[in-house]
């Protein structure tokens, strides 16, 4: 009787590497997806800023860090798990990693929920129940953003309201002008040449006067 093949045995590496590379092209996926998500949170936020209501403006931009911040998040955590499941130590980190995965499953799931155009839409209705739901994100938003990045925010929300309300660039460039010249320093001169040449030019008039006198006297005699 022939002996029966046995299949490969599947190892909880090679489940860990499969889950790994699952997630890694469904975060692809998501990366196009997102980065309209973003663009129309832009389009939101220059709409309100347009109605000069800048709160609702700031919670748009807001929401843009946030998704931003998931999608880098979630790549530099596979990016790491794959170097960790490449190690020899596969072994002695497997739940770390497997915790890991977990992690990055429900970071995906938060991006998908980001996908949810309806969501994004409810920013541009002012009726009561979404003013309410707008109220609720940016509480919650302001719990899932660093200090770091809401600086940043507050930073970008300027830069976009000067964009969308034609703040007078002339006095955007003097202003500029004017930092730029009380930042601006003359290079310091070393003193000492300055003194090298004084002493020079001092020393030459002394000859030159003693040729002089040198002149008069042999006139005289």
């Amino acid at each position: 009787m022939g002996q029966t093949t046995s299949s490969p045995k599947i190892t909880p590496q090679d489940k860990a590497v499969l889950q790994l590379k699952l997630q890694r092209d469904k975060l692809e996926q998501y990366q196009a997806s997102i980065q309209s998500v973003i663009d129309k949170e832009v389009l939101i936020a220059k709409i309100f800023l347009k109605k000069k209501n800048k709160e609702r403006a700031l919670l748009s931009l807001k929401k843009k860090k946030y998704q931003e911040s998931l999608l880098n998040q979630s790549f530099n955590q596979l990016n790491s798990l794959d170097e960790l499941i490449s190690t020899i130590e596969f072994k002695q980190i497997e739940k770390n990693i497997f915790y890991g995965l977990t992690q990055g499953n429900l970071i995906l799931k938060k991006l998908n929920e980001e996908l949810n155009i309806e969501k994004i839409e409810k920013l541009l209705d002012e009726t009561d129940e979404n003013i309410s739901y707008q109220e609720e994100v940016s509480t919650l938003l302001s719990q899932s953003i660093t200090n770091k990045e809401e600086e940043e925010v507050n930073q970008e929300l300027l830069s976009l309201e000067r964009e969308v309300l034609g703040i007078d660039k002339q006095q955007s460039v003097n202003e500029e002008s004017k930092d730029e010249l009380e930042s601006y320093k003359l290079p310091q001169v070393p003193n000492t040449a300055i003194l090298d040449d004084v002493s020079e030019f001092a020393n030459g008039n002394q000859i030159q006067a003693q040729k002089r006198k040198q002149k008069l006297k042999l006139v005289a005699n």
